[in-house]
């Protein structure tokens, strides 16, 4: 294990537009030594031929970029557990590929986590599910995000506030952590609920769940289950929601 990188995990099931975005965002903003393990999620829409480019690029360049392509999709949990497995940082980060990260992004999730020894998961502040309208402003022009990213850090540099959970959206995980309280739930398929249900079993464990103030991030929302794809598979995300929320108990609070 390195104990000073950050393993940077991003499940991709379709979505192929968001997932360049973040990707370029990521390699753009990452200042803090880290490696990139992108997983194809049994993809149909030319993710595998994103990441081929990708591949060649890594041989000069992106040494630290590291692709594993799957044939079906063996779900979130699946393909974060395998990323764990495959993974040499200290620290775990899961990042939903329609999210777009800013300046200073990776150092604040780590420096939050390293502030308080109980702390384990930390998360970042994001654009709410409702704001259609910044969504399209964002859209339009990207520097809008940027912007607030910039406001968001100067005012709250350095500070910590406990939090009840942590959403997958973007979370920054101890790897240590994973031989305490186990891994993902892979029951929870193929998405929805398996990072509430794992902050669950942090928690209980006594450690502490974080958000770092200073980082702001750009989430799209639920681009990859709203596919065709998906809803073939899986009739619908709501139908999905509606199993886990009863079979798993989750609080209909943190909905998302």
């Amino acid at each position: 294990m390195n104990e000073n990188k950050v393993s940077i995990i991003i499940p991709c099931f379709n979505a192929v537009k968001y997932t360049k975005q973040c990707v370029k965002s990521v390699l753009k903003h990452s200042a803090y030594n880290y490696e990139l393990i992108l997983i194809n999620n049994g993809s149909s829409d030319g993710t595998k031929e994103y990441f081929k480019t990708l591949k060649l690029k890594n041989k000069k360049t992106f040494k630290n970029i590291f692709v594993i392509e799957l044939d079906k999709n063996i779900g979130v949990a699946g393909a974060l557990n395998l990323g764990i497995s495959k993974s040499c940082g200290k620290y775990i980060c899961y990042l939903n590929n329609d999210v777009i990260v800013t300046k200073n992004w990776l150092e604040g999730l780590v420096k939050a986590c390293e502030q308080n020894p109980k702390n384990a998961v930390v998360g970042t502040l994001f654009n709410a599910f409702e704001n259609k309208r910044f969504v399209e402003n964002a859209e339009k022009d990207k520097k809008e995000i940027d912007r607030i990213a910039e406001t968001v850090f100067l005012m709250n540099k350095g500070k910590v506030k406990k939090a009840k959970t942590i959403h997958g959206l973007c979370m920054l995980i101890k790897k240590d952590v994973f031989s305490k309280v186990g891994f993902f739930n892979e029951s929870f398929y193929p998405c929805f609920g398996e990072d509430i249900e794992f902050c669950k079993r942090v928690k209980k464990e006594g450690y502490n769940l974080v958000d770092a103030l200073s980082v702001f991030i750009f989430h799209y929302w639920n681009k990859s289950v709203r596919s065709k794809e998906f809803n073939k598979q899986n009739k619908s995300i709501e139908k999905v929601m509606q199993n886990h929320y009863k079979k798993f108990s989750i609080p209909r609070k943190h909905k998302i």
